[in-house]
């Protein structure tokens, strides 16, 4: 199992963040805006910000089918940790098959 984080930021803006905050996997920058497009949770102007991506949590399987997605309504807005838990453990190799919440 991989994970990668993908930053609608610009490269400065992410090494500056990760001189503070360390993480086990690889963050990646779309300055372009055009994985948060592709995703669909680039937003232009809303009550928060403009030019932004909107939280999104993706989880593909080994095929790269997308199985789980959660789209945050603002900044703040995450889905529990338990749930991005129990889809990865549904998609680990002889687990039963349960739909992902």
């Amino acid at each position: 199992m991989r994970v990668v984080v993908i930053m609608a930021q610009k490269r400065e803006g992410m090494q500056e963040f990760l001189r503070h905050h360390k993480y086990p996997f690889p963050l990646l920058s779309d300055e372009r805006r055009q994985v948060v497009k592709e995703y669909g949770v680039y937003v232009a102007v809303n009550f928060e910000s403009f030019n932004i991506a909107r939280p999104g949590e993706f989880i593909l399987d080994a095929n790269g089918t997308i199985k789980f997605i959660y789209i945050g309504s603002m900044q703040t807005d995450f889905p529990p940790d338990e749930v991005i838990f129990d889809v990865i453990d549904d998609l680990k190799p002889g687990s039963p098959t349960k739909k992902a919440g």
